[in-house]
Parts: C-alpha cells; sequence; structure tokens
C-alpha cells in the first residue's frame, strides 16, 4: 500500500523534515530519532534518504498511520516486521 501524495505531504510536515522513529530497538531508545531528511530525496541514494512507512499494516494510509522514517530506520523497521 502507499500513501497519496497529500498524506505524505502533511507527515512530511508534521516531522518538521526529521525522521519520526521511536523504535526501542533502534539505538536512539525511545527518544525520536530525528536524523535530518531532504524531501527531493525519498526512496533515493543520498544524505537525507528517506521513505513513508506504514505504523499499523492494517491502519490503512491515513495521516494517523504514516510515519516519516531515514533510510536507516525505515531498513531496519522492515527486518523487525
Amino acid at each position: 500500500m502507499s500513501f497519496p501524495d497529500s498524506v505524505i505531504e502533511q507527515a512530511w510536515n508534521r516531522a518538521g523534515g526529521m525522521c519520526e522513529c521511536r523504535k526501542l530497538s533502534h539505538s536512539h531508545g525511545s527518544d525520536r530519532c530525528g536524523n535530518q531528511l531532504a524531501y527531493a530525496i525519498r526512496g533515493k541514494d543520498g544524505p537525507g534518504r528517506w521513505e513513508a512507512q506504514l505504523k499499523n499494516r492494517t491502519g490503512g494510509d491515513l495521516l494517523s498511520n504514516c510515519e516519516i522514517l531515514c533510510w536507516n530506520c525505515f531498513k531496519r523497521s522492515q527486518y523487525e516486521g
């Protein structure tokens, strides 16, 4: 499932251009990751690379179910299931 552009833009604005990951299993602990991201680098190689991810696989493509993650957090989340 992919998010509509409008949802991604709203999530990006909410995130303030920084990774929203708060997963305890990641090296940032319970704090927000906060890596600085670049809007134009979504899914591309380079500094500031990021992706939008579902928080809950059954939650739909809503803003409340979308999180903006740096590439490192995104890839780790994919492996964690």
